[in-house]
């Protein structure tokens, strides 16, 4: 996977390389400059532009931080990053266009933007994932993405209202629109579908 390494306005971080037989901690310096990293990128993927820093020395500086037994620094600013961004991207969604159809199609390119950012940040702190989210009993990024994108749904009246409102008014109509809101809902959790829909109105909507 390619990714630019130029962003105009953002500042370059150098993260350095864990050498091995040398000191056994890691300087807090270090630590701040690789969570700022870590930070921005999470917010340029979301951004869908070009990332400041290639996704090599990324994962180099999760992989020396968890290393040196700071995972849970780490996973804190992913986690706090990425909840940030989720608002971020659905504060939009309050505003949308009453018309139901094109409703469903800006929450679907949402959901849709917000997926690709959440598995490329798992590609970039994937060591983090399979060592320090594992044996600390974390929730992994993939399961996180999930997770805040169906609380932010489920606690949102707005977007739960719109969201219900928007597939009665598709009843018999774009079948596309339809099933990528049922896959979505049931990405998120077998069942999730039946906390917007309990008597079944999504596949009713999908016509006969």
């Amino acid at each position: 996977m390619e990714n630019g390494n130029e962003l105009t306005g953002r500042r370059m971080f150098k993260i350095q390389a864990f050498k091995h037989g040398g000191t056994s901690t890691i300087d807090p310096e270090t630590v701040a400059i690789t969570c700022k990293a870590v930070t921005q990128t999470i917010c340029e993927l979301y951004a869908q532009g070009n990332i400041s820093m290639s996704f090599e020395d990324l994962y180099r500086g999760a992989y020396n931080m968890i290393l040196h037994k700071k995972g849970e620094e780490l996973y804190s600013v992913v986690e706090t990053t990425m909840t940030s961004e989720v608002q971020s991207l659905c504060r939009p969604l309050d505003a949308a266009p009453a018309d139901g159809a094109a409703f469903l199609q800006e929450l679907l390119a949402k959901w849709n933007q917000h997926i690709k950012a959440v598995n490329m940040i798992r590609d970039m702190l994937m060591y983090m994932d399979r060592t320090y989210v594992f044996t600390n009993h974390k929730t992994p990024i993939k399961e996180l993405g999930l997770r805040l994108w169906r609380e932010h749904m489920i606690h949102s009246d707005k977007i739960r209202e719109r969201l219900v409102d928007a597939v009665k008014q598709q009843r018999g109509g774009e079948d596309e629109l339809i099933a990528g809101v049922n896959k979505m809902l049931e990405e998120l959790g077998e069942d999730v579908p039946g906390l917007f829909f309990p008597d079944g109105e999504l596949h009713d909507a999908a016509g006969p």
